[in-house]
């Protein structure tokens, strides 16, 4: 009886990773997740999921109370749960109008003023911080679906071979996401998930809305594919004086995985160039030629032939040949004729910081950027629901309260990806490093301009991209399974 439980627990961790990996294929599907149903259905998996894997760890603990058991709470779930703490105090709290007014005198202003017009014989004077408090607790649960990732991450991925796979979904999902938002464009039927494109048609969005949003997803599953790239190459970096090690060298690589993925690198490329996303496409080999740099700095593993040959090719072969292709003097004019495309985003950003002195302590409430712009910029330019730019948008949004666990989040993965670069003996764990600090450091580039971080399916990539040099090592040192 105890080995038919045994044997059941194991089919429920296994059965419980293969929807995990499921999970990051299907989220980018429903317009990015970024609809009400679906990210919230999303959230629901991950706890779901998260539920599961503790009743598994609870029966292993009764099973063996003296095995060694992973630490089930890292400091990246830790930062993240801090942030969900927040988002569901900004909606539940109700401060009295002493405090709200130190605190955040705006909104006791806005308040007051709805209630009077509302209400006006009521006499409360407790209001929460949030000014719509349905919408962060929306984003709460996105961020408790993000806690539950990390934690999933840490207890799923603990081997080699489960680190590999996790790695090429999330390529396997770029990959499709560029092939059919460049075929949707090359055959001119352009469609998001069974839904006509609308906008942004002649540029590739896969079955995101918008072509940044794709751009800013393939910008990390190229990371994590260079990573892979930088992680599997099994032969040698000397390089061959002769004829004939020179051609088995060449053979060898053509047979390989690693030729394959080096053509699965290529499609996401074609993919990013037809988004003829800007700041995409910037953020992207900046980020690829900062990395490089910050590699060759590390350590001299990545000092040898190989890794350069590798940055090398990526930036010859995908930049200048298939950029010819594919359209990369689209992307090229439009940055040069940013100054005069008459884009309002500039205008945005400046109304924003005019909100921050009223709001930089507490914030407005996640998700609330619609709702209290229009205060500030009578809307002038149109209709904004983001603020095109993720800083000042969750500055306004959080506070500094907020942003500081956010702050540290970022920090705690950039430098566990710098370890795995420096100190690490394993050349998996150093295209690990590679990977996250690239994706990361592109995504923040790009959020500059845009709001990739505020689209659930490219939110949950990217913390996990954070939290992956921290898992990665555990897989590799702990061998300890359910």
């Amino acid at each position: 009886m105890k080995m038919n439980g045994s044997v059941f627990f194991r089919w429920m961790e296994r059965s419980i990773y293969v929807v995990f990996l499921a999970v990051f294929i299907i989220s980018p599907l429903p317009l990015g997740s970024n609809r009400g149903w679906a990210f919230l259905a999303l959230s629901a998996v991950f706890l779901m999921l998260l539920t599961g894997y503790l009743i598994i760890e609870c029966n292993s603990l009764l099973r063996d109370a003296a095995k060694q058991h992973r630490q089930p709470f890292g400091l990246c779930a830790f930062l993240l749960l801090l942030v969900a703490v927040w988002m569901w105090a900004q909606t539940t709290l109700e401060l009295p109008a002493g405090w709200m007014s130190k605190l955040s005198p705006v909104t006791q202003e806005i308040y007051t003023s709805a209630q009077n017009i509302l209400e006006p014989a009521q006499t409360s004077r407790a209001f929460p911080i949030s000014l719509e408090p349905g919408k962060t607790i929306d984003q709460a649960m996105l961020t408790l679906a993000c806690f539950a990732m990390v934690i999933l991450m840490q207890g799923l991925i603990n081997s080699r071979q489960r680190l590999v796979q996790f790695c090429y979904v999330i390529v396997l999902s770029g990959v499709f996401q560029a092939l059919y938002g460049t075929v949707m464009v090359l055959t001119g039927m352009e469609y998001l998930l069974f839904v006509p494109k609308k906008a942004y048609i002649g540029n590739a969005t896969g079955t995101f809305v918008n072509r940044n949003h794709l751009a800013g997803y393939l910008e990390m599953t190229l990371a994590v594919g260079i990573g892979l790239l930088l992680g599997s190459r099994k032969v040698s970096d000397q390089v061959r004086q002769h004829w004939r090690g020179v051609l088995t060298y060449i053979l060898q690589t053509l047979m390989s995985p690693i030729a394959i993925l080096r053509c699965l690198l290529v499609i996401m490329v074609i993919g990013l160039l037809m988004t003829h996303s800007r700041m995409g496409n910037a953020g992207f080999f900046n980020a690829l030629l900062i990395t490089s740099v910050i590699a060759l700095v590390a350590t001299r593993q990545f000092r040898r032939p190989g890794f350069i040959s590798i940055i090398l090719s990526i930036v010859t072969v995908d930049i200048l040949l298939l950029g010819t292709w594919f359209d990369i003097g689209k992307v090229i004019n439009r940055i040069e004729n940013t100054g005069l495309d008459h884009e309002t985003r500039d205008e945005a950003v400046q109304y924003v910081m005019q909100m921050l002195p009223d709001f930089w302590l507490a914030g407005t409430g996640a998700g609330t950027f619609a709702y209290i712009f229009p205060k500030y910029s009578q809307f002038v330019g149109g209709f904004y629901d983001y603020a095109h730019n993720d800083y000042l948008q969750l500055w306004v949004e959080l506070g500094v309260i907020g942003c500081i666990p956010l702050a540290g989040l970022v920090m705690f993965g950039l430098l566990n990806g710098w370890s795995l670069l420096r100190r690490s003996e394993s050349r998996l764990l150093r295209g690990v490093g590679f990977a996250s600090i690239m994706g990361t450091v592109s995504l923040l580039i790009h959020s500059t301009v845009d709001f990739n971080l505020q689209i659930p399916a490219n939110i949950l990539l990217f913390v996990a991209l954070l939290a992956l040099p921290q898992v990665a090592r555990q897989a590799l040192t702990d061998r300890t399974s359910i």
